[in-house]
């Protein structure tokens, strides 16, 4: 990456206060400029405050995977399968799924889970940055992450991620029946096989680290306005002005990073993308003893057991229903007695239970850069699984290109039109 020696100060609107766009912010601000972002919610409460809580590195593998085809007919049959779509909703997501079955080809798979490798490989260094500044610190620690199979017929099967990450140049150990009990004695010892993945994070309590972030960016000289953006507006035939309520905010430069509703203001300037929301639950459980280490993806139940400050995060399941239907937590719940085969001594009762809506391509590479045709609009959403490990990549890769510095990356795989 260059720098330059001056940037220019500009009024920067940042649309959503997610990871993604408190991140950019945050990197945009550090430059100099002035920054309102605009979400209604409060800070850390939202889809970034529900994830397993992994900075993960290692994350290259996409949605569709070469067994999709396959797995299409029990996403509609099984409701509660650990990847499921709502029949009402199908109309509406056939676009994005049949992407999905497209990018299941095997030439497809590697050159996203590639395009994802190119961000995460910037990943966790942009993070150490802005928890540096930010004095946030205290909520991450480097200790990796590891999966772990029961069956031997499981671990064969998972052999093409293997095979995935390492042409993805990811850095990890396999790991051994006895090893695995030595690293973590609180899993119950059914697993045969695993990986470690030592450059990945663990995050003690993402919403407070997101509410914390938030907090760090008010008092850097930033802006917070909690109301929703109604539309974009242009102003002499530029799209410079947000409309809240009654209210209108006239900018410099825009930055659309408001996560599964992103694709609507990406309307209002003529654009569009296939974008939709991977609705994505975790339970949270009180903390076992031993306990674990590190956050574990029990492999072959799609589960993530993640150890935090207010206990222990189950996240699991993808389901397509967009944003409005109501949330149903059956097959999450259902997951609490294989959480309970898996750790010792959990305690299955359950203290909460969430719903978030994670942004989501087909392709599972997200939306990072210019808007087409427009100077003064940029795009940073489309996450997906790994949107809180890429949130401070893609502000920092934003911040390089108002700046007008070269971010190191090539963008083209990430363009709205790609």
């Amino acid at each position: 990456m260059s720098t330059s020696e001056e940037v220019s100060p500009r009024r920067i609107g940042v649309i959503g206060g997610g990871i993604t766009g408190i991140s950019t912010a945050h990197f945009l601000r550090k430059d100099g400029h002035d920054v309102t972002v605009f979400d209604p919610g409060d800070p850390g409460t939202g889809t970034s405050s529900g994830n397993s809580g992994v900075i993960s590195t290692g994350s290259v593998v996409p949605t569709a995977t070469p067994d999709i085809l396959m797995r299409v007919p029990k996403m509609l049959l099984d409701p509660y399968g650990p990847l499921s779509v709502r029949w009402r909703y199908l109309p509406r997501i056939t676009p994005w799924l049949l992407s999905l079955l497209r990018n299941g080809m095997p030439a497809r798979i590697e050159a996203n889970a590639k395009a994802k490798a190119v961000l995460l490989d910037h990943a966790y260094d942009t993070y150490r940055v802005m928890l540096s500044d930010t004095g946030t610190n205290r909520f991450v620690r480097e200790i990796g992450s590891m999966a772990v199979w029961e069956s031997d017929a499981a671990w064969q099967n998972a052999q093409w991620t293997i095979d995935l990450m390492r042409a993805c140049e990811r850095k990890f150990d396999i790991l051994s029946e006895d090893d695995i009990r030595q690293m973590e004695p609180g899993l119950q010892p059914i697993f045969k096989h695993g990986y470690f993945i030592p450059g990945n994070g663990a995050i003690s309590h993402p919403g407070d680290l997101v509410t914390a972030l938030h907090t760090a960016f008010v008092g850097q000289g930033g802006t917070i306005v909690k109301q929703p953006v109604d539309r974009i507006e242009r102003v002499d035939g530029t799209p410079r002005r947000l409309v809240t309520g009654d209210s209108a905010h006239d900018f410099d430069i825009l930055v659309i990073s408001a996560g599964a509703w992103s694709n609507t203001f990406l309307k209002q300037i003529g654009h569009s993308v296939l974008l939709d929301a991977e609705r994505g639950y975790h339970i949270m459980l009180p903390q076992p003893d031993p306990g674990l280490n590190r956050p574990v993806l029990i492999a072959q139940d799609t589960m993530f057991l993640s150890p935090m400050a207010h206990g222990m995060r189950l996240t699991t399941g993808v389901e397509l229903a967009g944003t409005e239907a109501p949330p149903d937590y059956t097959r999450a719940r259902r997951m609490v007695s294989r959480a309970a085969r898996a750790l010792l001594n959990l305690d299955e009762t359950e203290l909460s239970a969430w719903l978030g809506f994670r942004p989501s391509t087909p392709t599972s590479v997200p939306i990072l850069g210019a808007a087409p045709g427009e100077d003064n609009v940029y795009c940073a959403f489309g996450g997906g699984h790994i949107g809180m490990t890429l949130g401070p990549i893609s502000g920092r890769v934003i911040a390089d290109l108002v700046a007008g510095r070269d971010p190191g990356i090539d963008l083209s795989r990430y363009a709205v039109n790609r």
